[in-house]
């Protein structure tokens, strides 16, 4: 774990060095990434003030779903969805190879190559949208911190796996440069409460593509709108992880390397 930790470390003093040659790009792009987050809480503010809503969610409660889902994108992002361009780039190259020449597991290495701060961003965007959300809403118990908190670890969990999968994708179809269009796609749902939609719907999203377990569950934890039943989504992530771990380096083996 030592050892795990120092490589972030060292990747991360690397990057931000790196980062800081170019201090007006990183602050632009940085800036560009927290506009673009708050596009679809700001359609939704507009929604509420136009008198329209989300019927039984309030327009703070609303916003937090919001906010989790950027939170939590704000530290998947920047660990992990950078290995989906670094495996694009590397396995078109052919210098993919190296990774798997250097002293330390490919998926790590993918991982800490992709490593982007530009991406914490949407921490900060979300951070602000967390902040403006609650302060509409009843203060959370302890007990629902906890639950929230405990949850969150879930989603963050979930999308790391949904990072492997979409990675492993490009060692057999390298053309897949979509791939991050898939994901918004897959996840757009997620922005909303899982009650707006059908039953039929709220199951897909739970139980065949957890979408819903990313930021509509731990919010009603802090909301207090669901009860400590709620963290079978914790083993639910787990799974997940470990079938895209085991897919992710399923999916390697089928890596011909630049020659083949």
């Amino acid at each position: 774990m030592k050892e795990l930790l120092a490589c972030w470390a060292a990747v991360i003093r690397v990057k931000l060095a790196e980062q800081m040659a170019y201090r007006s790009h990183f602050a632009l792009s940085v800036l560009l990434l927290v506009i673009g987050d708050l596009v679809v809480p700001l359609v939704t503010l507009l929604v509420y003030r136009s008198g329209a809503s989300f019927p039984g969610w309030s327009l703070h409660e609303a916003l937090l779903v919001q906010a989790v889902f950027v939170l939590a994108k704000g530290i998947a992002f920047p660990f992990f969805f950078g290995m989906i361009g670094t495996t694009l780039s590397q396995v078109r190259e052919g210098t993919f190879d190296l990774l798997l020449l250097r002293p330390r597991p490919a998926m790590l290495m993918a991982m800490l190559l992709g490593f982007d701060p530009e991406d914490f961003g949407r921490l900060l965007s979300g951070a602000v949208l967390f902040g403006f959300a609650l302060s509409g809403v009843v203060v959370p118990h302890w007990t629902s911190w906890l639950q929230f908190a405990l949850l969150f670890i879930a989603s963050i969990a979930i999308l790391c796996a949904m990072s492997l999968f979409l990675s492993g994708l490009l060692f057999r179809w390298v053309g897949s440069s979509r791939v991050f269009d898939i994901f918004d796609a897959m996840t757009g749902f997620g922005m909303y409460p899982g009650t707006i939609f059908s039953k039929t719907m709220q199951n897909i999203l739970t139980y065949v593509l957890p979408i819903g377990l990313i930021a509509f569950v731990p919010a009603s934890a802090l909301l207090g709108r669901s009860g400590w039943g709620s963290l079978w989504a914790l083993g639910s992530a787990a799974l997940l992880m470990l079938v895209g771990i085991w897919y992710w380096n399923r999916m390697l083996k089928n890596y011909t390397s630049a020659g083949g």
